[in-house]
């Protein structure tokens, strides 16, 4: 299910496409356009009327997907991967759907552009919304699940979320199958019909967005002095992951060639972003299974720095307000899990945030630096918020803690308790100092921590 603000393309779309009045079916309140697990071979438009998207769990409980409405797609993901549908959609109110099938005449753009590439932003937006919509099932989930387990009785928290985690698994299997297949056909489409972009959306996609906001802003202001570019054109290629070599190779046209450059190393780094989304909510669900119950399987070199930029990419949303500073070191990789420790910077990266933009803090700052200390990895996540009250102070790591202070939240829910349990398992230890405009998360990992 996608919906547009209307532009030039998607009305161009619907005009050509959906247009036919021989291809629309009319819905009468109840009726169902199509039933989850079944093959779909169109892709529906609302033309009038209301659509609702759910699914069904094995106990018979329903989960709403979407609700769609004028000039929203609907099959957009099933029509494309021809995959079996995910959900079933049923008529709220009486509804027009128009539609289009596989071997309705397909408009050539230009002459080449095949019905997939014509239709990609609606692949993207579909993917997206798929992607949001399950982190905020994930969440829901999770929420409902804090109300159900006391301080001192975690285990049974793996038992009430077993069959949770199976649903949202296969749910989030595949969006990440699906997401693989788009970033590969993107590829293949920019291979044939536009060659000298493929290197800035590869970049994108392989590389994702690794800078801070410091480092983006260093970029920019060196660009323009190197390359004579103006501020907001300078902005938009700082932003990217392309080498200053890469750059050069263009100097006399990449005034005219950064916009292009900008939207192909975005749409790369997009998909990228879904992927590692998609990879690290398996662990968030995961993460509250095994809470209390037996240790996840740790057979992987893993670097902490690299698990840190992990994080901050899935919190790109919370950090758009807020200056982030890294000082990394060069760190011994540990034996361990990726998802584990992504969530245990997301957790304590998350929680700063939002203290800070609660607080409305004026120029909300995040450090987070990374050292080697003997046989020791020491870790730092550093705000400028309003810091922890010292009566709650020794009570963020415990479950189902009310830690609100006059609006703002300290340590919500059992995100923090999590964060302990693993870093308990490493063999970790975390200690936080807290006063007024300086809070700070020390996070320490003994580098020889081994399997089991």
């Amino acid at each position: 299910m996608s919906k547009f603000i209307k532009n030039f393309h998607t009305q161009f779309l619907i005009d050509i496409y959906f247009s036919d009045p021989k291809r629309v079916v009319t819905l009468k309140k109840g009726e169902f356009l199509f039933k989850q697990d079944q093959f779909n071979d169109r892709l529906f438009l609302v033309k009038k009327g209301k659509v609702r998207g759910f699914g069904v769990n094995p106990d018979g409980s329903e989960v709403e997907f979407f609700i769609a409405t004028q000039y929203m797609f609907v099959g957009v993901n099933s029509f494309f991967s021809t995959s079996k549908t995910m959900t079933s959609v049923v008529a709220l109110e009486d509804s027009e759907i128009a539609y289009i099938g596989y071997k309705d005449a397909i408009y050539l753009a230009g002459g080449s552009a095949s019905l997939a590439e014509q239709f990609l932003p609606v692949i993207v937006s579909e993917l997206t919304f798929r992607q949001r919509r399950m982190m905020d099932i994930g969440a829901e989930k999770e929420k409902t699940l804090k109300k159900l387990i006391q301080s001192e009785k975690l285990a049974s928290l793996g038992q009430m979320a077993a069959g949770i985690a199976h649903e949202l698994n296969n749910a989030i299997a595949v969006l990440e199958k699906n997401t693989r297949w788009l970033g590969e056909q993107i590829d293949e489409i920019i291979s044939t019909h536009d060659p000298d972009m493929l290197e800035y959306f590869r970049t994108g996609l392989h590389e994702g967005r690794t800078l801070s906001n410091s480092e983006i802003r260093a970029r920019q202001q060196r660009y323009q002095s190197i390359f004579k570019l103006p501020e907001d054109t300078a902005d938009i290629l700082a932003q990217t992951s392309m080498h200053e070599d890469e750059l050069k190779k263009i100097k006399k046209d990449i005034k005219k060639l950064a916009p292009f450059i900008s939207s192909y190393w975005e749409t790369g780094a997009t998909i990228k972003d879904m992927l590692v989304a998609a990879h690290h909510a398996t662990y968030v669900v995961k993460s509250v299974k095994e809470l209390g119950i037996k240790r996840s399987q740790r057979n992987q070199e893993v670097d902490i720095n690299e698990t840190i930029k992990e994080s901050l990419t899935l919190l790109q949303s919370d950090l758009r307000r807020i200056t982030v500073d890294l000082h990394f070191s060069t760190l011994p990789s540990i034996i361990g899990n990726t998802g584990e420790l992504i969530q245990v910077w997301s957790n304590i990266i998350k929680n700063a945030c939002e203290s800070m933009l609660h607080a409305k803090t004026e120029k909300p700052q995040l450090v987070i630096t990374s050292e080697l200390k003997g046989n020791k990895i020491v870790v730092s996540v550093k705000d400028n918020g309003p810091g922890i009250p010292k009566e709650i102070k020794d009570k963020i790591f415990q479950p189902n803690v009310t830690t609100k202070v006059e609006g703002l939240s300290f340590g919500l829910g059992l995100g923090l308790t999590i964060v302990q349990r693993i870093l308990d398992s490493y063999g970790a230890k975390i200690s936080v100092y807290s006063e007024p405009g300086n809070t700070i998360f020390t996070i320490t990992i003994p580098t020889g921590v081994t399997n089991g």
